[in-house]
């Protein structure tokens, strides 16, 4: 095989092209199903344990949405970071300080969720059922508090260094800089469809970031593997 088609194979096998598609795929989806679920979730009265009473389904929507948001928010913020920290590290870094851990404090939210609905399904009254999440809310207390203030402030600090970086349209970066606080205004004055339209400006910016990190070249986005040996152990391990 020339030495022309051994490079152009050795480009077509490149795991960085696949790292690179696969990001971009999940980039979006974390804050999509956020954004169903925070239209659709039960609570918004105060009194939570007869919302799920009265519609049971909604929570296990919000329960089977939950688990592709939990499972691709932080390989999505990851990728994001990735994208910009070459343009702009020192804010990059200070993003993720703030958005790593507020989506790790995410995990506790879908606990008590599951719980909530557990209750229900064995009988529980509403009223019981309402203890049992403020409970679970009071222990949680601290996760709770690093995810709102984590994933807020990280957000915004990502629309930041999407428009300083131009890593999207600037329009588009302003809505992610935004759609965090307009979640928390939802949230305060109970609007799920100000809800739905914060996290779906929030999954429009990640989308943006998808489609910039589709037309990163390999180079930019890591480095290459480490060249082989015949015996297939990498170049750094044959000099030690």
């Amino acid at each position: 095989m020339s030495g022309s088609a051994l490079a152009a194979r050795r480009a077509r096998r490149d795991p960085r092209t696949a790292a690179r598609i696969c990001a971009a795929v999940l980039m979006p989806v974390g804050p999509a199903c956020v954004a169903v679920i925070r239209l659709i979730i039960p609570g918004g009265s105060g009194d939570v344990g007869a919302e799920v009473a009265a519609d049971p389904s909604a929570q296990r929507l919000v329960l089977l949405l939950g688990v592709p948001a939990l499972f691709t928010l932080l390989p999505g913020a990851f990728a994001a970071l990735r994208l910009g920290r070459r343009h702009r590290p020192t804010l990059t870094a200070w993003t993720a300080t703030f958005l790593i851990p507020g989506y790790l404090g995410m995990t506790v939210l879908a606990a008590g969720d599951t719980a909530v609905l557990a209750g229900t399904d064995i009988g529980l009254d509403p009223a019981t059922v309402t203890r049992l999440s403020d409970e679970i809310l009071s222990l949680t207390m601290f996760e709770g508090l690093v995810f709102v203030v984590g994933h807020i402030v990280g957000i915004v600090l990502l629309g930041v260094l999407a428009w300083r970086a131009r890593l999207m349209p600037r329009w588009a970066a302003i809505l992610l800089l935004l759609s965090q606080p307009a979640h928390l205004v939802a949230i305060v004055i109970v609007n799920p469809w100000l809800d739905l339209v914060a996290w779906g400006c929030t999954a429009l910016g990640m989308l943006f970031l998808g489609i910039r990190t589709l037309r990163t070249s390999n180079d930019e986005w890591d480095l290459p593997p480490l060249p082989s040996s015949p015996t297939g152990e990498p170049a750094d391990a044959r000099s030690t």
